[in-house]
């Protein structure tokens, strides 16, 4: 069932990265000539410049957030080192429902992660048609909390697979 889990989380998180190069790959021949490059958070007047390929600064930046959380989803190391100390001093190999709980974990944060960087450039894309005046901080703002959300979330899951796996010990 937890692979399931997974695997669903992983197929979501490649689905939402496509979207982001799809949306940029449509909306970059109908930019106008003048494209924001950064949205403004503090009020300062946005900063225009002339369409150019950093445009993709944004895709390019969740590509490599999504690189870097699938390297921190990688539990099991090959080769001959040591596998890794986890809580209770107990070896992932040893514990594998940690494994899969730090993986969901991961994967579930950067789906937040990829719906941020997807609003920023849905945004700029906006803001270049003058269509919208920048980000919907509700939205933003919300992203963010959720991913803090999850954070004691998932320690409280952490401490409860703990339990669970000391009770079936005794």
């Amino acid at each position: 069932m937890r692979k399931k889990v997974l695997l669903f989380l992983f197929m979501a998180n490649m689905l939402l990265l496509c979207l982001g190069w799809i949306m940029g790959i449509y909306a970059f021949p109908r930019l106008p000539s003048k494209i924001p490059l950064w949205i403004s958070f503090f009020g300062q007047p946005v900063m225009l410049i002339n369409k150019s390929s950093l445009f993709f600064i944004y895709p390019l930046a969740q590509t490599g957030f999504f690189l870097v959380f699938l390297r921190l989803s990688k539990v099991k190391q090959g080769g001959k080192k040591r596998p890794r100390k986890s809580f209770l001093n107990l070896s992932e190999d040893k514990f594998p429902l940690y494994a899969q709980l730090k993986k969901e974990f991961v994967f579930l944060v950067l789906i937040f992660f990829n719906l941020i960087f997807i609003h920023l450039q849905r945004s700029i894309i906006l803001l270049a048609h003058r269509i919208e005046k920048g980000i919907s901080g509700y939205y933003f703002y919300s992203l963010f909390g959720i991913i803090l959300i999850l954070i004691p979330y998932y320690r409280l899951r952490k401490k409860l697979l703990i339990k669970k796996w000391e009770d079936s010990i005794d």
